[in-house]
């Protein structure tokens, strides 16, 4: 009877996992080494208990899966992401870009002619420059087309000139462009005329039949990063104003604006953001890299296939290298038109919010953290994901571990500096690189062709680096450094 009553007892005191582990490190004690092993099942982290108490749920009915992973979830602590605005500077209009720009290609039109005829202008192709020239105001010309299309329609008298002179002048082009094209046809060889027909089948197999390869822009919308409207930005300001404190600094009232609010995103909208701004950034990529492409071939390489006809002797590689000249201002500059400091700052806050991770080298390390889609994971956390094991790396990680698409995404926006980093340390280079070939020059056209590209490569430089020490400064202030 006595035995009967002790057997629950002894079952009880085996299935204590308190009565275990004090067994347990008693004996570690006795054997080689356990004394280290003590120390470290002393300082063990609190997640791994957790776990233990999960399989203990687990062996008792409770759910399997689900309560283990919000056990561990809700032991790890999350940091809140801040977003601060990023500096406002002024920018290029859409037009005076466009116009910088087809001022730019002209001007390197001319140098190029410049370098291969020198001073024999009789024997230059009028209508082959004038054919070029017309074509690379295809963007100005687009850009007048939208800004009247996207105007309100007044019925003032002022309203119809407007109109009236827009549609003369771009009927003027068309005309003058069927023209040429016309006399181009008859004065050169098939061969020459399939040269310039090459762009528009490259068009049509990268961007299909779409007149409009900037619609890809509507996808910043999707992002809850996206920069704020003007209405919005009114009332964000007065309702600052409004709740600022007045402090006096050096005698000088000055507004204290409130403090950042913290930004919290769902994982899987993380997620989705990230793919819109990835699609939405490659697409711009590519029409940068098609437009530079063009500008290259119409404005270095036409002009040297045309002279072949006049049996010109010039110099080839300074030809060939004013083209390369064109093509990385070209890239440069529709680099910073269409990447501006607002949609950096856009993808860096979504870059925060995504996170990256890194393998672990040690993969057959016993971790208690399965990796879960619906987990924000803190920085530094393990996380098992397939047969891999992983650690994270930003402040938040909701990113799919292995996915080698939000790993470049993390990559190369967690800095908003990188990328304007890389923008300014090519165009510095290619600018003392310029400088360089000018002490290195012997002919006057040799020298007129660099210094006419470095003029606009200034320019370019200067808002460059102005927006990145602007940037710098804003960065420095966050983080305190």
């Amino acid at each position: 009877m006595f035995g009967t009553l002790l057997w629950p007892f002894i079952l009880y005191l085996v299935a204590s996992s308190s009565i275990l582990d004090h067994i347990f490190l008693w004996l570690c004690r006795l054997m080689p080494g356990g004394r280290k092993f003590v120390t470290v099942k002393a300082s063990c982290p609190s997640s791994i208990r957790s776990l233990q108490n999960a399989v203990r749920g687990y062996r008792n009915g409770s759910p399997p899966s689900t309560s283990g992973i919000h056990s561990i979830s809700s032991l790890l602590t999350i940091p809140p992401l801040y977003h601060y605005p990023h500096p406002n500077l002024p920018v290029f209009t859409s037009m005076g870009f466009e116009i910088l720009f087809f001022c730019y290609l002209v001007s390197a039109l001319v140098l190029q002619h410049v370098n291969i005829y020198k001073t024999n202008i009789h024997m230059v192709d009028i209508h082959l420059m004038w054919f070029i020239a017309i074509f690379l105001s295809r963007r100005v010309a687009w850009n007048v087309i939208g800004q009247t299309l996207a105007s309100e329609v007044l019925c003032t008298v002022k309203c119809f000139v407007n109109l009236f002179l827009k549609g003369v002048a771009l009927l003027s082009l068309v005309s003058s462009f069927v023209w040429l094209s016309w006399r181009i046809i008859q004065q050169n060889s098939i061969q020459n005329c399939l040269f310039l027909c090459y762009p528009s089948v490259m068009y049509i197999i990268t961007f299909g039949f779409t007149l409009d390869p900037q619609g890809n822009k509507v996808m910043l919308k999707l992002s809850p990063h996206q920069e704020l409207g003007p209405l919005s930005q009114l009332q964000l300001l007065q309702s600052s104003l409004l709740d600022a404190k007045g402090v006096m600094v050096n005698g000088n009232s000055k507004q204290e604006l409130p403090a950042p609010q913290p930004c919290s995103l769902p994982p899987d909208a993380v997620r989705y953001e990230t793919e819109c701004l990835r699609t939405d950034f490659n697409l711009r990529i590519k029409q940068v890299l098609f437009q530079s492409l063009v500008c290259a071939y119409y404005v270095g390489f036409i002009p040297m296939k045309f002279s072949e006809q006049h049996y010109v002797y010039y110099d080839m590689w300074w030809a060939c290298q004013h083209t390369l000249f064109v093509w990385l201002s070209c890239l440069l500059m529709l680099m910073m038109y269409m990447l501006p400091l607002n949609y950096c700052d856009a993808l860096h806050k979504c870059a925060l919010h995504l996170g990256g991770w890194e393998r672990y080298p040690c993969g057959h390390r016993d971790t208690p953290h399965v990796w879960s889609a619906l987990t924000v994971w803190p920085q530094g956390v393990l996380v098992r994901h397939g047969k891999l094991l992983y650690r994270a790396l930003g402040i938040h990680n909701v990113a799919i571990p292995g996915d080698a698409h939000h790993g470049r995404f993390f990559f190369m926006f967690e800095s908003p500096l990188r990328l304007v980093n890389w923008m300014a340390a090519v165009l510095l280079l290619l600018v003392l690189y310029q400088l360089f070939m000018i002490t290195r020059s012997h002919s006057w056209h040799q020298l007129l062709s660099v210094t006419g590209l470095l003029t606009f490569n200034y320019l370019i430089l200067y808002r460059l680096f102005r927006d990145r020490w602007a940037l710098q400064a804003v960065v420095r202030e966050r983080t305190g450094t």
